[in-house]
């Protein structure tokens, strides 16, 4: 294998790949970066947390702690995308970082030799076939998942997994600040793919005064009927919807227009954590800002050199605003205190 070792390459144009993503009809394309909305003071924000990052990188890295990123070699827009999480892990870590691109033919075997020969000390591994290759490392090499939507069955053995679902306690804050009456919601979802983010978004909601109602189940039928009961139940400036990332109980043919539909006809609010159903007629989504997600990977992965940990997962928490301005209008919601820091609007200007 002669790898393709990256340190320094020249970034898309953001604006541009947005727009490839957007029109992809891969369900991942929710980790699509949104065109640069910075307001004057998240600007020197932004440009301060570059300029802590560079004074805090090491000029080289000893024995054992340097950090390898693994991700599969594919077309764009989404070897431009990899290029960016990698751009935010190498600004996070320096020169610890070697970048490696896979092809599909790749021989586990010499990937491991040449990481024993750099002195790899942890693994970044991004996508699914980048997960795939890492579960055959030796199992001394601790490794950190990211670029993947995953359920906690996907956790590597020894390491964390950085799911592409958004953080929903970020969700719930953004929820309460575009819609301070709502007092209940509603979130439809299999146990196997999203328990855990239920998990995390309880505590969250009732510590701001919310009530979540969460309702399991494991097929699109159960899930169109449970839709149909809370749509007769929920009540205006009430109560919302939160639609996780969740193939078992949503579809873009049947579910996702009957809810959207609902939702306007009654005025209700519908928050998702895809990028595309904002486009559609939810409300808002938060996505992933694909630079510090590569910074959220590299601290996970600093955290872990030279050590053997229980696996973890968590969700992704360097999230961006996209928000639909019409819908937002039809709910009389006002915008005022957050128009800096939406990052995509809908319907496109």
């Amino acid at each position: 294998m002669q790898p393709f070792v990256m340190r320094h390459f020249l970034r898309t144009s953001l604006a541009s790949l947005c727009a490839l993503l957007m029109l992809c009809a891969w369900p991942e394309a929710s980790w699509a970066r949104a065109p640069d909305a910075f307001s004057p003071a998240q600007a020197a924000n932004h440009l301060f947390s570059r300029a802590a990052l560079a004074l805090a990188s090491r000029a080289d890295a000893p024995a054992n702690q340097r950090i390898a990123v693994i991700y599969p070699r594919l077309g764009e827009p989404y070897r431009s995308v990899f290029r960016q999480i990698v751009g935010g892990i190498e600004e996070a870590a320096s020169d610890a970082v070697v970048s490696i691109e896979l092809d599909q033919d790749d021989s586990v075997e010499a990937l491991s030799r040449e990481l024993a020969e750099r002195r790899v000390g942890v693994v970044i591994a991004l996508g699914r076939h980048g997960l795939q290759v890492a579960a055959q490392l030796p199992d001394a090499l601790p490794v950190v998942g990211g670029a993947v939507l995953a359920s906690p069955d996907d956790r590597p053995p020894t390491g964390t997994l950085v799911s592409l679902a958004p953080d929903p306690r970020q969700m719930i804050d953004q929820l309460k600040r575009l819609a301070p009456s709502v007092q209940r919601v509603f979130v439809v979802y299999s146990p196997k793919e999203n328990h855990w983010l239920v998990e995390l978004a309880a505590p969250a909601a009732s510590a701001r005064g919310l009530e979540l109602v969460p309702i399991a189940t494991e097929d699109l039928r159960s899930a169109l009927k449970e839709f149909h009961g809370i749509m007769d139940a929920a009540e205006v400036g009430r109560d919302a919807i939160w639609l996780p990332q969740d193939s078992r109980v949503l579809d873009d043919q049947v579910i996702l227009p009957f809810v959207l539909q609902k939702a306007w006809d009654r005025s209700i609010v519908v928050f998702s954590s895809t990028l595309g159903h904002v486009r559609r007629g939810a409300l808002f989504a938060l996505y992933p800002d694909n630079e510090e997600m590569g910074h959220q990977l590299a601290t996970s992965a600093k955290s872990i050199l030279g050590q053997q940990r229980r696996p973890l997962i968590e969700p992704v928490n360097h999230l961006r605003l996209a928000l639909n301005t019409r819908t937002a209008g039809h709910l009389g919601l006002n915008l005022e205190a957050i128009e800096d820091e939406i990052a995509l609007r809908f319907p496109a200007r």
